[in-house]
């Protein structure tokens, strides 16, 4: 008998471990390639432009949605995630090692392609593992353990690159074969020890392919016909776009119009010494005050959501980045020590978004077409990613048309994906389910 599979399981046991620290080494690529450094890596460092940072973002995102909907009906056939987990998690670590390691720009630029398509695509099946490792009770409160283990790669990771990336002297490649070598090891004991759980449909290999794009269509035929999952999907498509715009751009935003300092901070310190002979910079305790929030709200989030509804706790987060928004907006002209808030706000948003949409899909979705649906959840999260931050940015270049200052263009263009959040808030409205399931 297997070492994680005793005869009465617990809902906590290694396996839940094994799967969650992928989220930790997953949430370190996230944190440190794109949303920290790449950026001024591009136009910093190489001397590009932004446009040339966000064109690659876009792409790779449309590239990594084209070969999810593909392999996703060929997963559910075969009865296999772990696998494309593996093979996309090693292609992004791959390519994310060697970016920035001479070359070009053009190099570094496709390079950062390649290993944010192998993220993204292994994030689908990751996703669809969770099924492997929670039973239906406990969905929410391990998807809630994944997501606040992951953010906690977020704080190790910027503790770390602090240290190792000259971000006063503008070099940043050291960041990127460190989030390759952290990415990796947090991914191992899911790789060695997570197995899945046997499949009620065996084709091989030659059929699943054949079959792959029209069980991609009956399964969007199937959405359509589910209005639950229609507005589902179509409400988080808004919603996550205030999710995605504002992780994109926050660092930007606390440096143009809060005035938080890029560089100098503070130096943490241990029973008298340095902790990790680093400094921390101001936007980097931002950041890390909003990812403890996350890890605690992830946490305590998901524990409601099994106790009383996914659903309507996941229209609660949603207000609740409402009025992060909001305050983001407003307070940072009523006084600057008001923005501190919305590091804990936004940290609870973030940490129970994912947690409640990933547990409520898996109450919505059918077993055998788990990978397909997530793998429509991933091409919305890609959709809305694209959709945010270029609502974000023509916002921007339209208020600079009009010779509107930045700090109030990008007040603005809060404003614009904060009108988006509410679409969708709406519309998840209409998607009420009929009967919810009773939770214990």
């Amino acid at each position: 008998m297997d070492w994680y599979d005793p005869p009465k399981r617990r809902w906590f046991n290694l396996r839940v471990v094994a799967w969650a620290m992928f989220d930790t080494g997953a949430t370190v690529f996230s944190m440190l390639v794109i949303s920290r450094y790449f950026g001024p890596w591009v136009v910093k460092e190489m001397g590009g432009k932004v446009g040339q940072f966000n064109d690659a973002i876009w792409i790779s995102l449309l590239v990594a949605a084209t070969i999810q909907i593909l392999l996703s009906p060929i997963s559910d056939e075969l009865g296999r995630r772990r696998v494309f987990v593996v093979g996309f998690t090693l292609l992004c670590v791959s390519a994310c090692s060697l970016m920035g390691v001479g070359g070009t720009l053009t190099r570094g630029l496709l390079l950062f392609g390649v290993a944010n398509v192998g993220y993204q695509t292994a994030m689908v099946f990751y996703n669809a593992m969770l099924g492997d490792v929670a039973d239906q009770r406990h969905m929410a409160r391990i998807s809630g353990i994944g997501v606040g283990i992951g953010y906690v790669g977020s704080i190790v990771g910027l503790l770390i690159s602090a240290r190792y990336v000259d971000t006063e002297s503008h070099h940043y490649s050291s960041a990127f074969p460190l989030a390759a070598i952290m990415f990796l090891g947090f991914a191992l004991p899911l790789f060695l020890f997570v197995k899945e759980k046997p499949s009620l449909v065996r084709l091989n290999l030659a059929q699943s392919l054949t079959n792959s794009i029209g069980s991609f269509v009956t399964t969007l035929r199937r959405v359509a016909r589910h209005r639950e999952m229609l507005y589902f999907f179509i409400g988080c498509l808004l919603a996550l776009d205030a999710v995605n715009a504002v992780t994109v751009n926050m660092s930007l935003y606390c440096e143009d119009v809060v005035g938080l300092d890029p560089v100098e901070g503070f130096t943490p310190m241990w029973m008298g010494h340095a902790l990790f002979g680093v400094k921390i910079s101001q936007i980097d305790l931002f950041l890390i005050i909003s990812t403890v929030f996350a890890i605690f709200g992830s946490f305590i989030i998901g524990h409601i959501s099994d106790k009383t509804s996914h659903y309507k706790t996941l229209l609660v987060v949603l207000v609740l980045w409402m009025a992060a928004l909001v305050l983001a907006m407003f307070g940072v002209g009523v006084h600057k020590k008001l923005f501190w808030f919305t590091g804990p706000m936004f940290g609870l948003g973030f940490g129970g978004i994912w947690t409640v949409s990933r547990a409520y899909l898996q109450e919505l979705c059918h077993p055998e077409e788990r990978s397909q649906m997530f793998a429509i959840f991933g091409l919305v999260g890609r959709y809305s990613a694209i959709i945010g931050t270029f609502a974000w940015s023509q916002t921007f270049h339209l208020c600079n048309y009009f010779q509107i200052d930045e700090r109030k263009a990008s007040r603005i263009s809060i404003a614009v994906v904060l009108v988006l959040l509410c679409i969708g808030f709406w519309v998840l409205l209409n998607a009420r389910p009929k009967a919810e399931n009773p939770r214990r």
